[in-house]
């Protein structure tokens, strides 16, 4: 392979690549996918490498760990791409992130692998500090402040107080926020709510679809084509068509599929107790969720109350489509829907899918965890660490090791 020099962008250089030849540009956003969904360039690419990735690779990365998306991967190998351009959340230059950063991998790895593509990665740029930070000409440093900037031969300070270095989507967005994603708050939907059925939805004298105290609101959106919610909203079709909903997961075993001859089903007959085995019900969701998604739909995933099994569905999914550690998939998904708490036993599968799904060559499943943690050795300690409503069961049982702290062994 060719080793390529590695270029600095400014913003406004990026600016008129994206517009002049956007689709010969490859943007590729390497700060967290919390970050990244919040707000981005538009058609950029998120870069997530877990640690365990970072561990096995030893800085050698594979192109496949940097850019997972297979026709990308292909048009950057057939040369298809004039520039491939890589950002952070704010570094001004190739000095300040650590060796091991995303940024900095995955530049090594593009100049290896990327054939004919400039690479570049957002320059800084200066910009000038509030008021308070001007000095006078005879003003003196206190004990505990910084030592004077570095000056050049000539005497010159090579860095002005008044200004500070911001680069990457910081300082991408401030200039040329036309092209970024505008921050949101997620979408959801409210309908008005009646003690009788709305017009089209279903009239069950199952008492776990009534309307619920603590969701009266509408379904919210995990994803473009992913959306979480309660038994209620699954009953309401109303709710359903407005969003565009063609299929639904319901992960419970006595919450009806009510519309069954209009919408497309996926039973996941699980209870939500420390007993219930749902991660072996991941990769079956996940799949579904996909093939919809590949045919253009939406599929909205319920349990009973919207709060444990449907959002462990719903962080799996995250999990292993993003490739993102379980704190992040929460903390995203709660951003969307505050009262999601994921059993203590979910929480545990959940970690241990985690476990599997960030280890790149890891030859076991993503199935039940319970006997696999029990036949490893753990060598990693993972502390939990989740706003989690649900109390920890202290009767003895084959989940014991389930009590926190949780260990997970990371490698297969």
């Amino acid at each position: 392979m060719v080793n390529l020099r590695v270029c600095a962008l400014e913003c406004e250089a990026l600016r008129a690549l994206l517009q002049e030849r956007g689709a010969q540009c490859l943007v590729l956003d390497c700060r967290s996918f919390f970050s990244f969904n919040a707000a981005h360039i538009r058609g950029s690419c998120n870069v997530r490498l877990s640690t365990i990735v970072r561990r096995r690779a030893k800085g050698a990365l594979a192109l496949e760990h940097v850019l997972p998306n297979e026709e990308l991967r292909a048009r950057l190998r057939q040369g298809l791409f004039h520039t491939v351009v890589l950002l952070d959340e704010r570094s001004a230059d190739l000095e300040v992130p650590k060796r091991d950063s995303t940024m900095l991998l995955a530049l090594g790895t593009l100049c290896r692998e990327a054939r004919g593509a400039r690479i570049c990665f957002l320059k800084g740029e200066w910009r000038r500090r509030g008021p308070g930070s001007r000095r006078g000409p005879g003003s003196r440093r206190g004990p505990g402040s910084r030592a004077a900037s570095p000056r050049s031969p000539a005497g010159r300070a090579l860095t002005s107080p008044r200004s500070a270095p911001a680069g990457g989507y910081e300082a991408f967005s401030s200039a040329c926020s036309e092209l970024c994603t505008k921050p949101a708050a997620p979408a959801g939907l409210s309908l008005p709510l009646s003690a009788s059925p709305a017009p089209g939805s279903a009239d069950s004298g199952c008492s776990s679809c009534g309307t619920p105290l603590y969701d009266q609101g509408g379904p919210v959106e995990i994803l473009p084509f992913l959306y979480l919610g309660s038994a209620y909203h699954a009953s309401r079709k109303d709710m359903l068509d407005a969003l565009g909903i063609t299929a639904l997961i319901n992960v419970s075993a006595n919450c009806p599929n009510h519309f069954e001859g209009h919408y497309q089903y996926k039973s996941i007959p699980v209870e939500d107790n420390h007993k219930a085995d749902i991660s072996s019900w991941f990769n079956e969701a996940i799949d579904f969720i996909d093939s919809v998604k590949n045919e253009g739909g939406r599929v909205f995933v319920h349990c009973q109350a919207g709060i444990s099994r449907s959002a462990t569905i719903c962080l799996a999914y995250l999990m292993r489509t993003n490739r993102v550690k379980l704190d992040e998939a929460f903390e995203f998904v709660k951003q969307r829907r505050s009262i999601i708490s994921p059993n203590f036993s979910f929480m545990g599968q959940l970690l241990q899918f985690e476990s599997q799904v960030l280890a790149p060559n890891c030859s076991a499943e993503a199935g039940s965890p319970a006997m696999s943690v029990l036949d490893r050795g753990a060598s990693t300690t993972t502390v939990f660490n989740f706003p989690v409503s649900i109390p920890v069961h202290t009767t003895s049982s084959a989940l014991n090791y389930l009590q926190s702290p949780i260990t997970t062994s990371p490698s297969c």
